[in-house]
């Protein structure tokens, strides 16, 4: 059993570290985890029991264009935890993606399918995977279309969705053929608390419960603000040079979280009141 007091948190300034209220949050001034020295000498001096990895490279357009932002961030960061996480015998958290997978299945991909990225992005955080693998006692933590972080930190489709609606934009588009998992990074935080607590190893689906398209959750965050602002359905045509899967949607084997619905609800209610 792991204390949570214990645990250190690598990348807790992001939009899902922001929810980590417990252990060690070093900031990225404090240390940068692509110097593998300072990592190495905070893991021994502050001996954590858990390294949670959540410093990745997330902006996925980027990760395309410049494929060493992706590695360093996703790879080779990663592999600067494990090696204290050797020396000191903690457990790794890596915060993984759907995007390791191919996209094409029928239905949400479990924790027993392959991985097959076809993207950069999904390439380097199916390689930080495999190196996380490689720690004393490793979690690997798959999860997908994230939201949280308030108004502050929700930059991506939820906070941009929610800006428009409030401002009755009067042309508003989202897709309606690709499927992901909503996921409330608060609920995926509480998640990873619970493996680390008792004691789990392995490869985790950690989503809220159901899958939805882009234009399913427009509708959603619509129907919550109690706006009336339309919203037009589009294909992946529309975004000419985008290269999306179709199929971005997980589910656990072992793990059961609430409805997306529900969680969305919530971060509305308490976050963008």
């Amino acid at each position: 059993m792991i204390s949570l007091d214990r645990v250190l948190t690598l990348g807790a300034g992001g939009m899902i570290g922001r929810y980590v209220d417990f252990g060690m949050r070093p900031t990225h001034e404090e240390l940068d985890v692509l110097d593998e020295d300072a990592v190495m000498r905070y893991v021994e001096e502050c001996q954590p029991s858990a390294i949670i990895y959540l410093a990745g490279a997330t902006d996925t357009q980027t990760c395309e264009s410049d494929p060493l932002y992706a590695y360093e961030l996703n790879v080779r960061g990663v592999y600067n935890a494990v090696r204290a996480a050797r020396v000191t015998g903690a457990t790794l958290v890596y915060a993984s993606t759907s995007r390791v997978f191919k996209g094409d299945k029928e239905g949400p991909y479990t924790e027993s399918d392959i991985p097959e990225p076809t993207t950069k992005y999904g390439l380097t955080k199916y390689l930080g995977e495999v190196v996380a693998a490689t720690a004393p006692r490793a979690i690997i933590a798959r999860t997908a279309w994230v939201f949280g972080g308030g108004p502050l930190r929700d930059t991506k489709f939820y906070g941009k969705m929610l800006g428009k609606l409030r401002a009755g934009d009067s042309d508003i588009v989202a897709l309606n053929d690709v499927q992901g998992s909503p996921t409330y990074a608060k609920d995926y935080v509480e998640a990873i608390k619970d493996l680390l607590t008792t004691g789990k190893e392995g490869i985790f689906h950690i989503t809220n419960a159901g899958s939805a398209s882009r234009f399913e959750l427009a509708e959603a965050l619509a129907k919550e603000l109690g706006v009336n602002t339309p919203v037009r359905a589009v294909d992946r045509s529309h975004f000419a040079g985008v290269t999306l899967p179709a199929n971005e949607a997980v589910v656990s084997e072992k793990i059961h979280l609430r409805p997306w619905k529900e969680a969305l609800s919530e971060y509305l209610a308490t976050e963008w009141a």
